[in-house]
């Protein structure tokens, strides 16, 4: 069965995180995706990270199955072939600081007037417009601003994530919007220009349920805490656990799993409108004897008892004990393969499921230029390669 993207070409003009991995999952889903990196060091993500052979694990992480031209914008030359490859792509995707590629002639309407029903992806920090537009961004920058910092926050002072996550997001926002842009051209509408803000994409992430308090407006609210400020860990014997008690069937298993049942029986703790009214006293027991309770359990002895009682329980993997991990085992959630720079390595295949098998990580992040002779010759220019190497418009 082909891939669901399979026939999709798509130009990559992205660097570091948000533009690539959102590509790298068009990729892993048959897209041909073509990515244009500066000659001399490329991405600079290519160098971030434990690395071996010359290329970063999370460089290939964010750049499996790609192609790789090295092409250098700042010559005009570079940037009519950049030009040429857009001109039979389906997608354009760049996220430089918004201005810089009308600066380069390389804008939506540039690019338009080449091919009238193109993709063409922006993705920013901060959007096109506004005081913080022209602001460089990483992701910690775009923590501080949307409120995951502040949702982290220990006490008083507020946490960042310590993840990409923000980067992430916008990743997988873009892509979703890919695809609803070709969609949108497949039946008829033509071509769009498609804008993620990694601000934007953060925020709507992050406000269904932190920011559940700040939804409803005016009065005659019942305010009560979001769900994620309850959440918490406890010490086991060997480790930590994170447990969800609801319902009130939920907490009566709980209670029995921590040979507790008589907490069940008590009037302040029988109900949920019993338990949200006397939180205080119950904090008071999870921190105390049921703590001490929990505390002799393994994490194995925990997911037992309370698995027993249908109590939803989770213990802490740390990543080194991910694939081993049963479930993630029978998911057949990571694979392993060798890199021919990197060696060998190990990493998740793509989440998404099209049918009964997984589908396999597209093949391997490629090498600073790999293939630009090869796209060259397909727009017809492989005649010019020898000069364009020593004009220095490619490498």
């Amino acid at each position: 069965m082909p891939l669901p993207l399979a026939g999709i070409r798509v130009v990559d003009c992205s660097a570091v995180i948000s533009g690539p991995l959102a590509t790298t999952l068009l990729a892993d889903q048959g897209a041909d995706v073509i990515k244009v990196e500066p000659p001399g060091s490329g991405d600079v993500l290519r160098a971030v990270g434990s690395s071996r052979g010359g290329m970063s694990g999370l460089f290939h992480v964010v750049n499996r199955g790609k192609r790789s031209i090295a092409l250098n914008l700042a010559n005009e030359t570079g940037r009519e072939l950049l030009g040429a490859l857009a001109e039979r792509a389906d997608v354009f995707v760049q996220n430089f600081r918004p201005g810089v590629v009308e600066r380069m002639g390389l804008g939506y309407e540039d690019l338009r007037r080449r091919r009238p029903d193109l993709v063409y992806v922006s993705i920013s920090g901060f959007g096109r417009r506004g005081p913080y537009a022209a602001q460089r961004v990483y992701d910690n920058v775009i923590q501080t601003f949307s409120g995951m910092a502040a949702v982290q926050r220990e006490g008083t002072e507020p946490r960042p994530l310590r993840q990409l996550a923000c980067d992430k997001i916008t990743a997988l926002t873009a892509a979703q919007a890919i695809t609803a842009a070709l969609l949108d051209r497949a039946l008829g509408r033509g071509g769009r220009h498609v804008e993620v803000s990694m601000l934007d994409a953060s925020i709507a992430f992050l406000w269904p349920d932190a920011g559940a308090d700040h939804t409803l407006l005016g009065e005659g609210i019942a305010h009560q805490p979001t769900i994620g400020s309850r959440y918490s860990l406890m010490r086991l014997a060997d480790g930590w656990a994170s447990i969800t008690v609801l319902t009130d069937a939920e907490f009566q298993g709980f209670c029995r799993a921590v040979d507790r049942p008589e907490v069940a029986e008590d009037s302040r703790f029988q109900t949920v409108a019993a338990r949200l009214s006397n939180l205080p006293a119950l904090a008071q027991l999870l921190t105390g004897d049921i703590a001490e309770a929990m505390g002799k359990l393994t994490r194995e002895e925990a997911l037992t008892r309370f698995g027993a009682e249908d109590v939803p329980c989770g213990v802490v993997r740390e990543l080194d004990e991910l694939p081993d991990d049963p479930q993630v085992r029978e998911n057949g959630t990571f694979v392993e393969r060798a890199h021919p720079l990197c060696g060998p390595l190990r990493e998740p295949r793509p989440a998404a499921r099209f049918g009964a098998e997984p589908l396999a990580p597209a093949g391997p992040a490629p090498a600073l230029g790999e293939h630009t002779d090869a796209i060259l010759a397909e727009l017809g220019a492989g005649s010019r390669i020898s000069q364009l190497r020593t004009d220095g418009v490619i490498s």
